[in-house]
């Protein structure tokens, strides 16, 4: 009786949960003398409990009704308790939960499984149609153990995938599905999986032939998992001979299916930007299909549905979230892409997005700005009058950790010197907002800010620069540049104080006024002298030459210290080229002073070798600068940017001929 009273009755489930019917069905699961007919009731109630909710079968795992149910599945035991029980597998599997919480059960399920498949596919029992069940059954249950790269494994080395590809050209839709979904399963985000699928073939044809066919089938369902099975070999890059064709089939089917009341839309988006993920040549595709219309399509209707009655809003807000990360995805490296949303209007949805009631979905509209105002185009022209700023900051004044972490990486694209939007942003308060996140929890948010402050320091005036510095504190960023912080904070702080002492004197000076010159070169000497990220080193370098560059009496210091100036120059034959460059502006910059005297200067220029004498080239000298450079000069391995800075170099040292 409970059994008929639960089954498709979501508040009679709830009802019975909450009366704590689990430790009595376990109960009687566990205990060996319960009649055939009391389990088969029993596992049909576990089953439906399952589907109700995510809490009530981690509830029924955590009960125990794991083991009971493997042991109902043994040979000898009662045919209609086994296919119930297999029902109730199925059904307890169906969360992420529950299917990391059955470790100790997965190695010993999957033969059982496979041998449901080899052995109904050999029956010729007159019961077709519950064959299939069986085995459609069977192949849900073992794509769903395909949770973690382990089971993954584990799945795929028992010989399984010979075993699926045969299923697909069945022409039995639910099994072809479920064969699909197993296969997406087992080789999601898995490149040595996706290498073996590559590689089999069934009757003469290739795996990727094969279910290019089934993305151009007929049936929806089955043309949404073909196309979520391609997708894992576009994104392993193993299908190399089929990415055309990919492109072509694939790619229009998901845009059509968004559209299809046949299939769940939330599927058919998430499919499309799984598979427009860093493919710049499927994103201009999906844009050539009419994804980004379709995708602005959707915002706009979920949008006239806002509060309305008998309208799913849980589900309104999930396809909101995700149609914003796939339009992301599609935006994310092209121009013309980028352009393309813009002119179908997709600020006005992501400003009212960041201004929706759910955090997720202002989270999925950040992700988003952040990849549409990477354009400069964009950034000066559209940017402005979209109105974005005000909300953004908002977002980054009052929004939890998992919403400013997205905003503030948008943030980062509207401060460049060339933007429009950075006169307001100091207008509105960015730096003391910014401020604050320096001292967030959250690494990446604190990144972010430090990235912003970057960026605010180019191209500003000296009054700006000061009032920016003044509030930063150089204390702080100096703190956040020693060793113990995390590299990617350690990167940004060193980018900030190469930028400080960008375009003007004036950063130099506070610096070494606030730190003092003995902690300026030992932080400067520590940098460079230590294992540490390339970026860092590049940073570090360019923060030397601003300091040299413009400020001759702060270069000396540099120069003085022989172990420092050591330490730069050893960074002119590095391997890596943005590196080798910043040492190179490094020599340039010291090189460049001259005699302190005019008398000086002027006999040297009569003599015609005043570019040979610059102050510092004895030091320079010493270290053997100009024969590494000759060296360099004409090594054709070295890239043509570090050859230039080279020459550049090379005029300082080169004796003028008369």
């Amino acid at each position: 009786m409970i059994k008929n009273a639960i089954i498709g009755s979501s508040t009679k489930k709830l009802l019975y949960f909450q009366l704590q019917i689990i430790p009595n069905v376990s109960s009687l699961l566990a205990m060996d003398d319960t009649d055939v007919q009391i389990r088969v009731q029993a596992t049909a109630i576990v089953s439906s409990l399952a589907h109700k909710s995510e809490e009530i079968a981690r509830n029924l795992l955590d009960s125990g009704v794991m083991t009971p149910l493997m042991s109902q599945i043994m040979p000898g035991t009662d045919p209609v308790l086994v296919e119930a029980s297999e029902r109730a597998l199925n059904a307890l599997l169906s969360y992420t939960s529950t299917k990391m919480g059955i470790e100790e059960h997965a190695i010993t399920i999957v033969p059982y499984l496979m041998s449901i498949i080899a052995e109904t596919k050999e029956s010729t029992s007159a019961y077709e149609m519950h064959a299939h069940a069986r085995i459609e059954l069977a192949v849900q249950i073992l794509g769903k153990l395909c949770a973690t790269e382990a089971r993954q494994y584990m799945v795929a080395n028992t010989g399984v995938i010979e075993l699926l590809v045969p299923l697909l050209p069945c022409n039995y839709p639910k099994i072809q599905v479920a064969t699909l979904q197993t296969l997406s399963a087992l080789s999601y985000e898995n490149m040595e999986i996706c290498r073996a699928l590559s590689l089999v073939s069934h009757k003469g044809m290739s795996l990727p032939a094969i279910v290019l066919e089934l993305a151009r089938h007929h049936d929806p369902e089955i043309q949404l998992h073909a196309c979520l099975c391609l997708s894992n070999l576009s994104r392993m890059r193993v299908a190399n001979g089929w990415l055309k064709d990919i492109q072509t089939v694939a790619v229009p089917a998901l845009v059509k299916l968004i559209k299809n009341p046949q299939v769940s839309n939330l599927d058919a988006i998430q499919a499309l930007g799984y598979l427009c993920h860093e493919d710049a040549d499927i994103q201009v595709a999906a844009k050539n299909a009419g994804a980004i219309v379709e995708l602005i399509n959707i915002l706009t209707e979920i949008e006239g549905q806002e509060g309305e009655d008998f309208v799913d809003q849980v589900h309104n807000i999930r396809v909101a979230k995700t149609t914003f990360l796939t339009l992301g995805t599609i935006v994310s490296t092209g121009e013309e892409c980028r352009s393309k949303a813009v002119e179908c209007h997709a600020f006005v949805h992501l400003v009212r997005a960041m201004k929706h009631t759910d955090n997720g979905v202002k989270s999925a509209a950040c992700l988003c700005t952040q990849y549409i105002v990477r354009s400069v185009p964009i950034c000066r022209t559209h940017v402005p009058e979209s109105g974005l700023l005000k909300p953004l900051l908002a977002l980054l004044r009052t929004a939890p950790a998992e919403v400013q972490v997205n905003a503030s990486a948008a943030l980062i694209n509207l401060l460049p010197d060339f933007s429009p939007c950075r006169s307001e942003a100091l207008k509105e308060g960015v730096v003391d907002i910014l401020v604050t996140l320096m001292e967030s929890d959250v690494v990446m948010i604190r990144r972010n800010a430090l990235w912003c402050i970057r960026n605010l320091l180019v191209g500003v005036d000296d009054d700006t620069r000061r009032e920016i510095i003044e509030k930063i504190k150089i204390q702080r960023i100096y703190e956040l540049s020693l060793p113990g912080v995390e590299s990617v904070i350690r990167e940004k702080a060193v980018g900030v104080l190469q930028n400080i002492t960008a375009d003007s004197v004036l950063g130099t000076h506070m610096i070494f006024d606030t730190l003092g010159s003995d902690c300026v070169l030992e932080l400067l000497h520590q940098l460079l002298t230590s294992k540490l990220d390339n970026s860092i080193h590049t940073h570090t370098l360019y923060l030397i030459n601003n300091i040299a560059v413009r400020s001759q009496p702060h270069c000396e210091l540099i120069v003085k210290d022989a172990k420092l100036l050591q330490a730069v120059v050893g960074y002119i034959n590095s391997s890596v080229s943005e590196v080798a460059i910043g040492a190179l502006w490094c020599v340039n910059s010291i090189a460049s002073h001259r005699r302190d005297t005019e008398s000086e200067q002027e006999d040297e220029e009569a003599s015609g070798i005043s570019r040979r004498t610059s102050k510092y080239m004895p030091e320079l000298d010493e270290l053997g600068i100009q024969a590494i450079l000759e060296d360099m000069k004409d090594d054709s391995s070295l890239c043509l940017s570090v050859r230039d800075r080279v020459k550049s170099c090379l005029d300082y040292f080169n004796i003028p001929t008369s």
